[in-house]
């Protein structure tokens, strides 16, 4: 779908280039050539974490503030960090579009190959016990000027990366981070990251800012919400403290295969248990392709939760005992077209392909910035604000980070002040569209009404 030229907001300017696309870099570096004070200080910057926030955070930092030394470390191994089937799917709004947009220097071709790469939304269409349905149309083109699309995780992640230097992801690092400290040769501006024993990691160069976007548990929010450099108890531990489990299992993937011609073009489709213990959800993800996804609730055995995956062998063999079981679940639930097509959809999935979750969240923000005080880390994407997936606003709300933090340190006269100016600007939406995400979840699963605030989701700009 090739869209008109982008005209939304301040940050959306449209332009023509007369230089082919293909002769050129997506991801212009034009920002290089000035620099504010606090981009200069930024100069070495260090972004744990290689998915859609790192990296997005890495052509930020390098595009709109003109910090050309910057490093992602990607705890990964090359090939699993290039196979662009990993993960599942991304939901981009126009918020998220808005903030690649700007990232990418408004190239609008940027914005178009991530909608060429993915399915337009159109609606959603609830499937009601006896084979009723009630379709929902998104407005959200209408309203805009731009779409929502859903797009393979992978894919997404990889188109990112393509536009980044060769030597700006590094991958199989950065996995026994637990703190960090003074250089002892440097007064003090950069920092060392070092492992659980307080010991420098030999591989890593000291930098002046920790960008920590290393997921839900993520060991930077550990830092930072307890206001110290190094987790002295088991990371794992120290990272999980400040995580909200939802009672859920969140299985998903997406298949090289069509919902079928008797499903509404370009709609997801939704459905419930009855008892709200399952949720299955499909719909497209690109041409041919369509992403599915079965929420699974806790169980309860003698009083004690049990969940899906609770049991099932680890690596290979637990990704086909997962798929089998999910199977079989879905297989005794009451006889419905429409389940039996996601059965179909599933059967036809590669177990390796199957992406299983818990639904986590982080515990609520409150008033906490999302920098350090010593101003050495900061946090975006889910390590700053993990959220239900109930408005598919993950993806988004971490482009949004990168943009705003690049805008913050471009327009800088210190780091420092620019990390202040990020958490300022970044944390009242935060916490508002955690508590909107989990009160919408909360009550999907119940099959009650909850005011819809995607509108005010979508209207975001780059201040």
């Amino acid at each position: 779908m090739r869209l008109p030229p982008l005209r939304l907001a301040t940050a959306f300017i449209s332009r023509t280039s007369t230089v082919p696309p293909t002769s050129r870099s997506l991801f212009s570096t034009s920002a290089l050539n000035m620099k504010s004070n606090a981009a200069t200080q930024a100069e070495g910057t260090v972004i744990v974490g290689g998915g859609i926030a790192g990296l997005a955070m890495a052509a930020a930092l390098r595009n709109v503030a003109g910090v050309s030394n910057v490093k992602v470390l990607e705890a990964s191994a090359k090939a699993d960090f290039q196979n662009t089937d990993s993960g599942a799917a991304a939901q981009l709004g126009p918020n998220g579009l808005r903030a690649l947009n700007f990232i990418s220097d408004n190239d609008d071709d940027v914005v178009q190959k991530v909608l060429d790469m993915g399915g337009i939304l159109e609606g959603n269409v609830m499937m009601m016990p006896g084979g009723q349905t009630m379709a929902i149309p998104d407005t959200t083109q209408a309203d805009t000027g731009m779409p929502q699309v859903l797009v393979r995780w992978g894919m997404l992640r990889s188109f990112l990366a393509d536009q980044l230097p060769e030597d700006v992801v590094v991958t199989d690092a950065g996995k026994d981070i637990a703190g960090y400290k003074s250089s002892s040769d440097d007064n003090s501006q950069h920092v060392s990251m070092i492992d659980s024993s307080g010991n420098a990691i030999a591989d890593l160069s000291s930098t002046p800012l920790i960008i920590g976007a290393d997921g839900v548990r993520s060991a930077f929010r550990a830092l930072v919400r307890k206001d110290v450099t190094h987790l002295t108890t088991d990371v794992t531990d120290a990272s999980g403290e400040d995580v909200k489990y939802g009672g859920r299992i969140n299985i998903k993937a997406v298949v090289n295969k069509s919902l079928g011609e008797e499903y509404k073009s370009g709609h997801t489709h939704a459905a419930f248990a009855p008892d709200g213990s399952v949720a299955v959800f499909a719909g497209p993800a690109g041409e041919g392709s369509t992403y599915w996804a079965i929420s699974v609730a806790d169980s309860v055995n003698e009083g004690d939760a049990v969940t899906f995956t609770d049991g099932l062998p680890s690596g290979s063999d637990g990704k086909m005992a997962l798929k089998e079981k999910l199977l079989a679940k879905l297989n005794s639930l009451d006889s419905d077209p429409y389940i039996t097509t996601v059965i179909d959809l599933i059967t036809h999935t590669s177990a390796e392909k199957i992406f299983c979750q818990k639904s986590e969240e982080a515990k609520e923000l409150g008033t906490h910035p999302l920098h350090s005080a010593d101003g050495r880390v900061v946090l975006a994407g889910d390590a700053a604000h993990a959220m239900s997936a109930s408005y598919g606003q993950a993806a988004n709300f971490a482009l949004e980070d990168a943009a705003t933090l690049a805008a913050c340190i471009r327009d800088g006269d210190d780091l420092e002040g620019a990390l202040k100016d990020y958490s300022k600007k970044r944390l009242d939406r935060c916490i508002e569209m955690q508590t909107r995400s989990a009160e919408r979840a909360a009550k999907a699963m119940k099959g009650e009404q909850v005011e819809d605030v995607s509108k005010w989701i979508f209207q975001w700009e780059i201040a």
